[in-house]
């Protein structure tokens, strides 16, 4: 019986792991689209640590940092990103609002369920 709710407990585990990844990814996408939009306003953010620590988070070459990138190009340039990263885009954020936001840019927290 004991080993039965061991895998009953054990089942739901990776659908936690999905959601929180996809709020994961909704964060970096929020996040680097409005770094993305600093460089835009001429207001120029420092972006390299944020970039750093999502590689640091996940490694150089994985979808992370991949869809940061394309974040952060789709606000410096102004542009929609595929509805597979952004299925609902925020509203526009004029240049006077994302310079209000300098102070308090930080990454969403790792979830504890997809810290290594």
């Amino acid at each position: 019986m004991r080993a039965l709710l061991v895998i009953l407990f054990a089942m739901p585990a990776p659908a936690f792991a999905q959601d929180d990844y996809q709020k994961l990814m909704r964060g970096y996408v929020h996040t680097f689209r409005l770094l993305g939009k600093s460089q835009l306003c001429g207001l120029n953010f420092e972006t390299e640590p944020f970039f750093r620590e999502v590689a640091a988070r996940h490694g150089a070459d994985s979808e992370p940092v991949r869809v940061a990138r394309l974040a952060f190009t789709a606000g410096a340039e102004n542009v929609m990103l595929p509805q597979s990263i952004d299925p609902a885009p925020p509203a526009p954020m004029p240049c006077d609002v994302v310079a209000l936001m300098r102070g308090g840019m930080t990454l969403p927290e790792l979830p504890k369920s997809l810290a290594k």
